[in-house]
């Protein structure tokens, strides 16, 4: 019995080590919210996590709804002409992480920020210089969008190309 084990563990390693998979190689993709409403007018972005359901309106007033009904309100970092344009968001360690798009009628760029569900308090918000978002990844320690990628424990820029 104790050789069928160690056999088992043998082939699980050999196995793991030629197709390159590691704890944290697989990248985790974030996903685009609901919008609702019209872009140059009053819109909501929808989406849920495990904690519960939240809501985001255009000027960074966001709203969350545990599973028993509590609501609770807060606020995104955002100018005062600012709109968001588009909200991507991944469950990620229990915590939320929130890629927006935000503009102020002549330029764009976008907000990531680390957000401790509990207490929806952020963690951390990092100003980026890239509008229009494509992909964005969190890939081991490092959330990729395009080419920069910024460290997910505190949010500072590791690499930009």
């Amino acid at each position: 019995m104790k050789k069928m084990v160690v056999v088992c563990l043998g082939v699980l390693v050999v196995w793991s080590a030629a197709t390159g998979s590691s704890p944290g190689a697989n990248p985790e993709a974030f996903a685009l919210a609901d919008r609702i409403g019209e872009p140059n007018a009053r819109s909501f972005f929808l989406f849920a996590t495990s904690a519960g359901n939240y809501t985001l309106r255009q000027d960074g007033m966001g709203e969350f709804t545990s599973p028993k009904g509590l609501r609770r309100v807060f606020y995104l970092r955002l100018g005062a002409k600012e709109r968001i344009e588009r909200v991507y968001f991944l469950e990620h360690e229990g915590d939320l992480f929130l890629l927006y798009e935000v503009h102020d009628g002549s330029s764009e760029w976008s907000y990531l920020l680390r957000m401790e569900q509990q207490k929806r308090k952020p963690r951390w918000v990092t100003a980026l210089p890239i509008g229009d978002i494509q992909e964005t990844i969190i890939q081991g320690d490092v959330v990729i969008v395009q080419k920069t990628e910024i460290s997910k424990t505190d949010g500072r820029i590791v690499r930009q190309d």
